[in-house]
């Protein structure tokens, strides 16, 4: 019997956690039953080049929205080009990551026979949209065989708050446990002269108002002020990054205030903190936290998406609300204070991590959805 193929669509492969999470899915299904293939509607991205893929499996189109059709701009000309690669690909599976995709890989698959069905990863918070928006998502969302959600909380949201009445599947994210823990503890502090008894807390981010660095900045000044041997780590870059530097310069502590910058090296860095922040407005569930969980670190995150089904709150750190700096920094200084406990909720997130959020438990419930999904061959 033919090989299932499966075609997973992206806005690109920029770094971030869906497109970690569809390199990893692209990468790791099992090439004896599935023959994976890629479509990037508007740039391949920094991770593109990671994909283990022929170039005659992977497909770069640069969206030029031209028409417009009053209550969008549209690019005419992109259907019909991912028409053409779905046929060429022999797609049984379209994988659609978030909205964007959905709408133009969902159109697309209707122009073919044989139908390719069309599963859809919902990776964030949709209610945080605009009105439009989120009366849009709910005509498109139609476009879809079945609906992935990467947390019971966003499949509940799904379904209670927007109306979806697609068959709902909760497949949490996955990481390769063994690369994170691969780090080492020196080589951060090293780089950044830290001393020896230095405390470090840090978080890896997308610099965006969603991921809420400018609380984190805020929880730090209390935090930096009451404990000299804190230091504060923030890897990553984004369009926030210019107002937070500005934010950091009037803060007394500002010397130990570290941007670093776009990373590759996440497993050095998370062996180098004692603890994990996660600071989000909203969130999907983030592959960082995922991270510091398999690096067997502490963490204090705001109660946000999937971070409660991950984080138990008082055993693996502690759960804060959103925006809230001055429980964010209680918390923070609580773990710093109580080198034991911190440890101990360490080792109670390697352990959880490695329970529930493995990079394999994530591949073979995708397999499974795609197995049974697939039209017959």
């Amino acid at each position: 019997m033919r090989k299932i193929s499966v075609c997973t669509v992206v806005i690109n492969l920029d770094v971030g956690g869906l497109e970690k999470v569809a390199v990893s899915l692209l990468n790791g299904l099992d090439r004896a039953r599935f023959d994976p293939s890629l479509i990037c509607l508007d740039a391949p991205g920094k991770l593109f080049d990671q994909v283990d893929l022929p170039p005659g499996r992977r497909l770069v189109l640069r969206r030029r929205p031209r028409l417009n059709l009053g209550f969008a701009r549209v690019d005419p000309e992109l259907p019909l080009a991912i028409r053409g690669f779905l046929r060429d690909v022999r797609a049984d599976v379209l994988h659609v990551h978030n909205f964007a995709p959905l709408i133009f890989g969902g159109v697309s698959s209707r122009l073919l026979l044989p139908r390719p069905r069309v599963v859809y990863s919902e990776h964030n918070e949709i209610n945080s949209a605009s009105p439009r928006s989120l009366r849009k998502f709910r005509v498109y969302v139609r476009l879809a065989d079945a609906i992935i959600a990467v947390s019971g909380d966003l499949a509940t949201k799904l379904r209670r708050d927007l109306g979806v009445r697609r068959p709902v599947h909760v497949i949490r994210n996955g990481i390769d446990g063994a690369r994170v823990r691969a780090g080492r503890r020196d080589r951060l502090r090293a780089e950044l002269r830290l001393p020896e008894d230095a405390r470090v807390l840090g978080t890896v981010a997308v610099l965006s108002r969603q991921k809420g660095i400018d609380v984190l900045l805020d929880a730090a000044g209390e935090v930096l002020g009451r404990d000299p041997r804190a230091h504060v780590v923030i890897a990553g870059d984004g369009p926030a990054r210019a107002d937070l530097e500005a934010r950091r310069a009037g803060m007394a502590a500002r010397e130990r205030v570290h941007f670093l910058g776009l990373r590759s090296d996440v497993p050095d860095i998370m062996a180098g903190l004692d603890a994990y922040v996660l600071s989000s407005r909203w969130e999907g569930l983030p592959l960082a936290v995922l991270e510091a969980m398999a690096a067997g670190k502490p963490i204090v995150a705001t109660r946000v998406g999937g971070v409660p089904e991950a984080i138990e709150d008082g055993a693996g750190g502690y759960l804060v609300a959103p925006e809230d700096p001055r429980a964010l920094a209680d918390r923070l200084l609580a773990l710093l204070s109580d080198p034991a406990a911190a440890a101990a909720m360490g080792a109670r997130n390697a352990q959880a991590f490695d329970a529930r959020f493995s990079l394999g438990a994530m591949l073979a419930a995708h397999e499974r959805l795609f197995t049974e999904i697939a039209p017959a061959r």
